[in-house]
């Protein structure tokens, strides 16, 4: 008989310990958000704004560069400026340019967009073509356009061809004609840029509401001056404002074409400053309250447009009776 075996005790293990949460390590490769904003803190600050404070202390010496003496004359250089009959010259041509190219690039480029984005035939190249003024630098294109322009150029021997030869002039050299010259040019060239903005815009345009104005029975026109073109008056705007700051700080197709000339016909304030800056008889003073004067303009009528477009919309809806 056999006695049975005591069971051998078994022995406790003991309990597994509780993994520990990892600890937070504090990376030094991870830096605050002050450090991704310091260059380009320093660029605006160091450069932007420094120039502009100094530009507004300039403004009121008379100063010709290097180690002249500089003399204070107080607001004399803005007084001067504006009884300057050049700068009120410029300021016309200001908003001559601002409004021709301006109401050429809205129309122009909402009309390349609306045909775009219906099926038309080779609209890649087409939209290639309206593109190129905007990329091509316009030291490239002065050439092209002295020659157009010329007293022998393209648009007289046109004017000639169809039998309009009592037309032909010297389109650049003339006073009465320059300017026009400089806004044609102008035009060309903006509305490649604006038939971007609106081809962007009207790709944003709600797709449901143009089928529902399309049940509605409105065409193709009304489509666009009705539904579209109200959903694009941020675009609107936004073209509005840069046109009017390229119009103030326009230089490099005017200096390339005309020069401001003749006798301050095609002047603009850009020229105007350069002018002051780089002439033999320059006052760096006076370049720099036409600077700040350029830079007050460009300021107030952009806040004014801003203000102007600002959508109104009531603090309190009404509540239907029911």
């Amino acid at each position: 008989m056999t006695v049975p075996r005591e069971a051998a005790p078994v022995a406790s293990r003991p309990p597994a310990p509780r993994p520990e949460a990892p600890r937070r390590r504090r990376s030094r490769l991870v830096p605050g958000g002050l450090v991704w904003i310091l260059p380009g803190f320093v660029i605006s600050v160091g450069l932007i704004y420094y120039s502009i404070v100094y530009s507004g202390y300039l403004s009121f010496f008379d100063w010709a560069g290097g180690r002249s003496r500089m003399t204070a004359v107080g607001l004399d250089n803005y007084v001067e400026a504006l009884t300057d009959r050049t700068f009120w010259t410029a300021v016309r041509n200001t908003g001559v340019y601002f409004v021709a190219v301006f109401v050429v690039q809205v129309v122009g480029g909402m009309l390349f967009a609306a045909a775009m984005h219906s099926k038309i035939f080779l609209a890649n190249v087409y939209k290639v073509i309206v593109v190129i003024p905007v990329v091509v630098a316009p030291a490239t294109l002065a050439p092209a356009q002295i020659q157009v322009w010329q007293t022998d150029g393209t648009v007289n021997r046109i004017l000639e061809a169809v039998g309009l030869g009592s037309l032909a002039q010297g389109w650049i050299g003339q006073s009465t004609t320059s300017l026009l010259v400089v806004t044609l040019v102008g035009c060309w060239g903006s509305i490649g840029f604006g038939f971007i903005l609106y081809y962007a815009g009207m790709a944003q345009v709600d797709p449901e509401m143009l089928e529902a104005a399309r049940i509605d029975g409105a065409g193709n026109l009304r489509l666009l001056f009705s539904v579209v073109m109200p959903n694009l008056k941020p675009v609107t705007v936004s073209l509005a404002i840069l046109n009017f700051i390229t119009a103030l700080k326009l230089f490099d197709n005017v200096w390339l074409i005309t020069q401001g000339g003749p006798a301050h016909s095609s002047e603009f304030l850009g020229t105007m400053i350069y002018a002051e800056t780089a002439g033999s008889s320059r006052n760096l003073g006076y370049a720099a309250a036409l600077s700040i004067i350029l830079l007050v303009i460009a300021v107030s009528v952009s806040l004014v447009i801003q203000r102007r477009s600002r959508e109104r919309t009531p603090l309190v809806e009404e509540v239907p009776d029911v």
